[in-house]
């Protein structure tokens, strides 16, 4: 591939920048998404968390053990999961602005 791109270089003008910012990849078929799950749900009167059927206590505290490791509190990972959602966003949006 190293002539094709020094030929390729050498004729079409700002190849090396087209390459770099991806003009020349293929498409890739999208991942599936994992389904978030989640290990707790409200009680009947929905005024208590509770497990999940078939959840088991090592499953809750190892995930709450994970949480715990971050450093962060429960607001300032909302504000993750919302930053992440707003810059998955503006990336689609730029993506497809050739369309």
């Amino acid at each position: 591939m190293g002539a094709m791109d020094h030929t390729l270089k050498q004729t079409v003008p700002y190849y090396s920048t087209m390459k770099r910012a991806g003009a020349f990849r293929q498409p890739q078929k999208p991942q599936k998404r994992q389904k978030r799950t989640t290990l707790t749900e409200y009680s009947q009167n929905g005024q208590k968390a509770i497990l999940k059927p078939h959840v088991t206590v090592n499953q809750a505290a190892k995930k709450l053990y994970d949480y715990e490791q971050t450093g962060l509190s429960p607001h300032e990972v909302v504000n993750l999961v919302e930053q992440v959602q707003n810059l998955t966003r503006r990336v689609k949006k730029y993506e497809s602005w050739e369309e």
